[in-house]
């Protein structure tokens, strides 16, 4: 006897509505979850949590924000992807697209593809950083520079480690987390459900995109992330499969924190904004060219008529 699915008869747009709904609710319940068990773990008030988040100078202070930032992914992408799929789908494996095994070619395909887009995706960036607005947006661009601001702070405290152990717990809150909760959500159900809704998944994949680098609240960084949703969107309309845009996401975010390791250390030069770059216009021309030809690989090797929400 098949489950039932609540909620699996309701349009689209309805489903579109529910799932903003569910990741509303869950935000709020993780945030407040996790401050209450927080002030628990790290014996600290709510105006001393508070201002961890605001100055997280101290090494409590980074603990807690670290913990902090899993318990908000978990909350705000992984369990409502799962809690979603339970109640519009009478098997929820299948229709988050996790219960198959990823080709070895798509995956190793999709690595190189994280490595051979970084000049065209740092040009994007750096013309990006130079955004201008007009006077009298001059209010949203300061917020856009406060954001940013805060998110390279946040990156840092995140990634500052001198130890093989710290690493290990950067890459799991910057690269295993984020990877898979966000995939779950931006690739697994966002893109699907837009596909849906507007019968092209071209427009699917440009939307969910657009969202997946809107979320994150870095405006000057808005380009080359948007970037990086539209191979990740293309590498799941082309293979069917979730793992391997969760994989290729986690070998983008993974690398970051490796290269920001090492540079630290003294053991590379290049740091992690520079890694990659170049002024070179054949360089940043031939990336481009190559992410292309390389996903064409994928889309050739894994079937060209295998197109996600036909079922």
């Amino acid at each position: 006897m098949k489950r039932i699915a609540f909620f699996g008869a309701i349009s689209p747009f309805g489903k579109l509505l529910l799932l903003f709904g569910i990741v509303l609710l869950l935000a709020i319940v993780s945030a407040l979850g996790g401050i209450l068990i927080g002030m628990l773990l790290f014996n600290a008030s709510f105006a001393e949590l508070a201002s961890y988040v605001s100055n997280p100078v101290t090494a409590k202070a980074v603990s807690f924000i670290k913990y902090y930032q899993v318990i908000n992914q978990i909350g705000i992408f992984v369990i409502p992807a799962l809690l979603f799929s339970y109640l519009v789908s009478n098997n929820t494996l299948d229709y988050l697209s996790i219960n198959k095994v990823p080709k070895l070619i798509s995956i190793m395909v999709g690595g190189m593809i994280v490595y051979a887009i970084l000049p065209f995706n740092n040009y994007l960036d750096e013309l990006n950083r130079q955004m201008i607005f007009p006077d009298f947006l001059s209010g949203i661009e300061n917020w856009m520079k406060e954001k940013e601001l805060q998110a390279k702070n946040l990156t840092e405290v995140f990634l500052k480690t001198n130890s093989i152990g710290g690493l290990l717990l950067s890459i799991f809150i910057v690269a295993v987390v984020p990877a898979i909760g966000e995939e779950l959500i931006f690739r697994g159900l966002l893109l699907k459900l837009f596909n849906q809704l507007t019968k092209n998944i071209h427009v699917a994949v440009f939307i969910s995109s657009f969202i997946f680098s809107a979320i994150h609240l870095q405006f000057y960084g808005f380009a080359p992330r948007f970037m990086l949703g539209m191979v990740l969107g293309y590498l799941f309309v082309f293979t069917g499969n979730i793992w391997v845009p969760i994989l290729v996401h986690f070998i983008n975010n993974a690398s970051s924190v490796i290269v920001y390791y090492l540079h630290d250390i003294g053991y590379l030069k290049i740091s992690m904004e520079e890694f990659g770059s170049s002024t070179n216009v054949v360089y940043i021309i031939g990336s481009l060219l190559i992410s292309l030809w390389l996903m064409s690989i994928i889309y050739q090797k894994e079937g060209a008529d295998r197109l996600i929400g036909r079922k």
